[in-house]
């Protein structure tokens, strides 16, 4: 009997020292900051932009032609769901004007009258004219 109770507590010894290896509590990296629970305490690149929006210049181009065709031109999202710039033009004059988009627009859909132009936004101006493509 006296084996049988040593192999026993042999069994539970070594079950009991598997489950104390086995069970590793998970650390944080040494390096990790803790996350700040106020928002104020939160430190951000000197580099990063809060802007969520463009400013974008619009040039423009009149025909020279002698007669004031005046229509309305929009700037909108490529979807048409948002307008960004609207305003009565004549045709036969230049213009330089500004409005805001969402910095995440790659390109507006640009309308006057029947005239549409879908303008790719990579710098902070585009261009129009009022030639038909």
């Amino acid at each position: 009997m006296k084996t049988g109770n040593q192999n026993r507590l042999l069994f539970i010894i070594l079950t009991t020292l598997l489950i104390a290896i086995g069970c590793k509590k998970e650390l944080p990296p040494p390096n990790q900051e803790p996350t700040p629970e106020n928002p104020l305490e939160i430190v951000v690149s000197n580099t990063f932009d809060w802007k969520t929006t463009r400013d974008i210049t619009l040039e423009v181009t009149g025909l020279n032609i002698p007669v004031s065709i005046r229509n309305t031109l929009m700037v909108k999202s490529p979807d048409e769901e948002k307008v960004y710039l609207k305003n009565q033009l004549f045709m036969n004059q230049n213009y330089t004007l500004m409005f805001t988009i969402p910095s995440y627009e790659t390109e507006v859909l640009v309308t006057y009258g029947s005239i549409r132009k879908t303008l790719e936004v990579t710098t902070d101006i585009i261009h129009f004219n009022f030639i038909a493509q």
